[in-house]
């Protein structure tokens, strides 16, 4: 037997895979092992850190752990002289790898025995980092944004199994640099044992419990612990209880649990810059589970701050593992004092931050009893004078809170959480007192609630004021809101708030008071648990009021806001209506000033309705408008606003204007817009803002019949201005057809008829402006030698008017031609260009008093658009227009002659300062003998000798120059009989640098003596 035995042992070894195993074994035994433990292990540590590990190790294998004895780890920095970061009498981690075998994860042991763990700071750096060598810094990989992770998948199905525990550790923390610190407990003793059932995930949220069939966790359950504290003037030595203990085995039958805490305790002792604090808190609480009666007794629970019982809980959960559990647990006692508390706080100030606290409070009352499907909550909170601040911010002021509740909950159901149900164990909640008052704001809430079968809150706030939240907005608001509903996935609100003594502020100027008041009714839609998908208005109404109650401001407003990924919003209608009288009462300065001026335009009752649909997205943003207004100040009640706009954002952002057209007076006055707008990174100086264009646009007014405007006048014919925007141009042209205007005051006939008719209005006028345009030298050239010339052939004329009549300036109801039309062609024509931002203006030629009026070398250059580049040039040439038909018939036929003839230049750089930049010359060289004399009286004032002059020389020729404001005239004469005895030098008389404003009040009164 014992040679069968040998010889089959023999043959065995003589198999190749019995060696191979047998060198593998060998091989691990001569690694893994207590003596190569001593050496590699102390080796590693060394050339992976600076420091120096010592230790005695008794067990080192791969698949079951390590162990070590009298366990010594010391830093080498020189900075830390060797000091010792962590020793231990004894230290193990065990685990078995081979129960992966067997789909099991198991940790055996985590033991500290008489350990010391040290961490000491100096110069800001701490002992344990001081070990660790520099590294290469390696690039940081962007991580990718995704869904959050709510659970780690394991695949198999695993079970796990931990036990640690901690015998007398004692720990030290030194820092000395900026906020010194010495903390040091000592007596640490902890154990926690854990197993689980098996799982093929670890959820990352509270299901993680339902993977624990017994979990065991113990600190220091017996014996206090000795702390000992130097921080910031504030020292605490003392041996303290904090004992906690938590046993749960829900896999026996019947289950165990056993929950305990010993913490604090109503003595505890501070020294704080050498004086002594008091101060008192402590927790003690005994949960524990009865099998024989199978029930959760809290036999105590209560929670004591300086000296006051703050939560004393007592009660139970009976039948626990039933279906038919009961649960009855009250607080039986709660005084919850801040004034004690807030004594030893301000003891402490510059550790804690500065804050104070005073009142009252008291959950005495509240309890929660019945069956596990059908549990009662009573809440009961009551509080009085309390008072919290903290630094310089404003403080809080509770002076009374009264909260008295009821709920009915079933913590069994397992119903998930819906829109309609977002807290699934509420069945029922009954408000039946809830008021408080909060710095002056009193609130009050009724109500109560049956799930799935109806919802009814009332809430009430007065004595709000909005200066507590804002400098911006003052007044106090009053509001109530009602809720009327089924369930909480639709959310109907009527809405009724008032704010008395309204103000706002806006640029440093503030408004008067007023009366502000909203109504209505909002409806709040939810698609999951207290995801709100939409909101809706039903006709809510804004109002704002002066204090004497007149209506200033009217809004209505019916409309939706839907949330998502895209903001949705519509609007159908929002109506407007201002009192524009009333609303100048309650506007700031800075807004007064600027609407007052345009009452004439608004009128006193102007309204707006408009219509809007937005999709507001990340990377497209689109709306559709529509807006109707009525402006009385213009006599226009039509005009109509239309908009389809899109917005395409990224790093070259696009407007795309699909629509935009306005039209008003029976649809007369059109304007369309449509085009693009898009930014380009690439090319600096975008015309229009940080956009470059390409747009097309029309301006256009037809009708074929007479229509009435506004103000009196009146229109037919066909008026367009086309324009393309393109890049930095904008090209187009001004076109008339057979256009007609006609204003009137609605006075003819009588004295006060004020008329005027433009007929015939041809146009086709060329348009191109360059947005780049840069200042350059000055094209305007003028003086008096500069006077009209024909230069024989011409351009033909594209503008001309066939006449222009109106009442006469001094004759009342009176018609009078201004442009008188000819036979065979209209009263007036011209040439007129506009390319590069100049518009040049040829061939002018107006008749008028039975004369003409022609005009050449006009130029005006609209530069960039700004008054300070702007120039103006131009010729007119007057001949034999007779201004007696301007005179009264009593004054014209006292006058012989009234034809004059002249020339004008006129030269006009930097209109901001139009009347230092002008210069003129204005040459009379036939002029009648009355008007002669009236020119001579505005040029020299008269007098005996200029009576004479007047009676012996005829004038001649008249020069008048304007320049930097003054005036500079020369007057010629005609010798005569009588001039024999008065002698002129040259010929004329002169007169030098004359105020402007002089020479036109001269002008004036001469000119009132012919009415």
């Amino acid at each position: 037997m014992v040679s069968q035995f040998k010889e089959n042992i023999n043959r065995v070894a003589q198999k190749t895979s019995f060696r191979i195993f047998l060198g593998f074994f060998l091989l691990y035994k001569l690694f893994f092992n207590s003596f190569t433990a001593d050496i590699l292990i102390p080796r590693l540590v060394s050339s992976l850190t600076t420091s120096r590990l010592e230790a005695n190790f008794s067990t080192f294998s791969l698949f079951f752990g390590i162990e070590a004895k009298s366990v010594k780890w010391v830093a080498l920095d020189p900075s830390f002289s060797e000091e010792t970061i962590f020793d231990a009498k004894r230290l193990a981690v065990r685990y078995n790898l081979l129960s992966l075998l067997f789909l099991k994860l198991k940790v055996s042991e985590v033991a500290i025995e008489s350990g010391s763990l040290y961490l000491h700071e100096k110069n800001g750096v701490w002992n344990v980092l001081s070990i660790l060598k520099p590294g290469k810094k390696e690039e940081e990989i962007p991580e990718e944004e995704g869904e959050p992770l709510t659970e780690i998948n394991t695949y198999l199905p695993l079970a796990a199994e931990a036990h640690v525990q901690i015998n007398g550790l004692q720990v030290k923390v030194w820092k000395e640099s900026e906020k010194k610190m010495y903390l040091n407990v000592s007596d640490l003793n902890f154990r926690t044992d854990l197993v689980s059932n098996r799982f093929t995930s670890i959820p990352l949220s509270i299901g993680l419990l339902d993977q624990i069939d017994s979990f065991y966790l113990a600190l220091n359950p017996e014996r206090p612990i000795p702390i000992e504290l130097d921080f910031l003037d504030l020292k605490w030595k003392q041996t303290l209880p904090l004992g906690i203990l938590l046993d749960w085995n829900r896999d026996l039958n019947p289950p165990r649990f056993l929950f305990t805490t010993n913490l604090g305790s109503d003595e505890i002792h501070l020294e704080y810059k050498n004086k002594p604090v008091h101060l008192g808190v402590s927790l003690n609480q005994k949960i524990e589970y009865f099998p024989e009666k199978d029930e959760v007794k809290i036999s105590q629970f209560l929670l004591k701050l300086m000296g006051d019982n703050w939560l004393s809980i007592e009660g139970g959960i009976y039948q626990t593992f039933q279906t038919s559990r009961n649960v009855d647990i009250k607080v039986k006692e709660s005084a919850i004092s801040l004034n004690p508390l807030n004594q030893t706080l301000s003891q402490l100030q510059g550790i804690l931050p500065d804050m104070s606290l005073a009142g009252k409070m008291s959950l005495q009352g509240t309890e929660i009893a019945g069956s596990w499907d059908s549990l009662k909550l009573a809440v009961r909170l009551f509080a009085s004078d309390l008072y919290f601040s903290s630094g310089k911010s404003k403080p809080h002021k509770v002076p009374s809170l009264d909260i008295k509740l009821g709920a009915v909950l079933d913590p069994s159901t397992e119903e998930e959480a819906s829109a309609k149900s977002p807290i699934p164990l509420l069945k029922e909640l009954n408000i039946e007192n809830f008021y408080a008052v909060y710095n002056g704001i009193k609130a009050k809430l009724d109500g109560n609630l049956k799930k799935d079968e109806y919802i009814s809150l009332q809430a009430n706030v007065e004595d709000l004021s909005l200066s507590d939240f804002t400098s911006v907005v003052g007044g106090k608001v009053k509001a109530n809101v009602n809720v009327q509903a089924k369930d909480f996935s639709f959310l109907p609100a009527d809405l009724d708030v008032v704010v008395d003594g309204f103000r706002y502020s806006l640029d440093r100027s503030r408004s008067p008071a007023s009366k502000l008041s909203l109504s209505g009714k909002a409806e709040l839609g939810f698609s999951k648990p207290f995801g709100l998908d939409y909101i809706r208005l039903q006709t809510v109404s804004l109002e704002q009021k002066t204090l004497g109650g007149s209506k200033a401001v009217g809004l209505q407003l019916t409309g939706q806001v839907g949330l998502g990924d895209e903001l949705q919003i519509h609007v159908a209608p929002a109506n407007l209506n201002l009192n524009v009288p009333s609303l100048l009462l309650v506007l700031p300065l800075v807004l007064k000033e600027k609407i007052a001026p345009l009452q004439t335009i608004l009128g006193n009752e102007p309204s707006v309705k408009a219509k809007l649909d937005a999709s507001l997205g990340k990377q497209t943003q689109k709306f559709k408008a529509g807006v109707v207004a009525s402006l009385p100040g213009l006599e226009l009640n039509d005009l109509n606003l239309n908009a389809d706009v899109s917005i395409q954002k990224g790093k070259e952002q696009k407007i795309s204007v699909h629509t935009l057209q306005a039209s008003a007076f029976q649809k007369t006055f059109l304007v369309n817009l449509k085009g693009n707008l898009e930014e380009r990174e690439k090319e600096p100086n975008p015309p229009l803002g940080s956009f470059f264009g390409n747009l097309d646009a029309e301006i256009k007014l037809s009708s074929k019949e007479r229509k009435y405007l506004l103000k009196g006048a009146s229109f037919s014919g066909d008026i367009s201005i086309n324009a393309k925007v393109k890049d930095y141009d904008i090209t187009g042209s001004l076109v008339s057809n057979s256009s007609n205007i006609h204003y009137t005051n609605n006075k003819c006939p009588g004295p006060e008829c004020n008329l005027f008719l433009v007929e015939g209005i041809q146009a086709q006028i060329p348009l191109h402006h360059n947005l780049a345009w840069k200042k350059q030298d000055s094209l305007i050239v003028g003086d008096k030698s500069v006077f009209i010339k024909t230069y024989g052939r011409t351009a033909s004329p594209n503008l001309t008017i066939s006449q222009v009549v109106g009442t006469h300036p001094n004759i009342p109801d009176l018609p009078f031609e201004y442009v008188k039309k000819q036979p065979n062609s209209p009263g007036f024509t011209a040439r007129i260009d506009y390319r590069e931002n100049y518009a040049t203006i040829e061939e002018l030629k107006s008749y008028s008093l039975d004369g003409i009026v022609l005009g050449k070398n006009i130029v005006f250059n609209v530069g960039t658009g700004e008054p300070k580049n702007m120039e103006f040039r131009g010729n007119v040439q007057i001949r034999d227009i007779d201004l007696r038909q301007l005179m009264p018939p009593k004054t014209r036929d006292k006058i012989d002659d009234g034809k004059i003839k002249a020339d004008l230049n006129i030269t006009l750089r930097d209109l901001s300062e139009p009347i230092a930049n002008l210069d003129l010359f204005f040459s009379v060289f036939q002029i009648g003998e009355d008007f002669g004399k009236s020119a001579l009286n505005v040029i020299s004032p008269q007098n005996f000798l200029m009576d004479r002059i007047t009676d012996s020389y005829a004038v001649k020729k008249i020069d008048v120059s304007l320049s930097k404001g003054l005036v500079y005239a020369d007057v010629f004469f005609r010798r005569s009989l009588l001039s024999l005895f008065l002698n002129l030098e040259e010929g004329k008389i002169s007169q030098q640098r004359m105020p402007l404003l002089n020479f036109l009040k001269r002008a004036q009164s001469e000119f009132e003596t012919y009415q």
